[in-house]
């Protein structure tokens, strides 16, 4: 399986960049999504994945693509899935 050599950034940082650029605290753009400010300062510092629910409420704020927010966490966690797989035995292929 070929993994690209790069830390591809979290949904979180892209997500914080932003919050900045918008000079939009988190307590205020978190009551503007309709989540708890604990919610999202998780997803924020990465502690949390950004979920279908979350992708489509940023799409409506944002106006991004649907979707846009979840192909970048799962972008994030095939990456860190790779990094984790060179430290364990490879799993043999099954013969067809």
């Amino acid at each position: 399986m070929k993994m690209d050599m790069y830390d591809p950034a979290s949904p979180g940082e892209v997500l914080a960049g932003w919050l900045e650029d918008l000079d939009m605290s988190v307590t205020a753009f978190a009551a503007h999504l309709g989540i708890s400010r604990v919610m999202l300062s998780r997803i924020l510092h990465g502690h949390a994945a950004v979920t279908a629910d979350m992708d489509l409420r940023l799409h409506e704020a944002l106006g991004t693509s649907p979707g846009l927010w979840l192909r970048m966490q799962t972008q994030r966690d095939l990456w860190m899935a790779g990094e984790r797989a060179k430290e364990r035995a490879p799993v043999a292929r099954i013969a067809a």
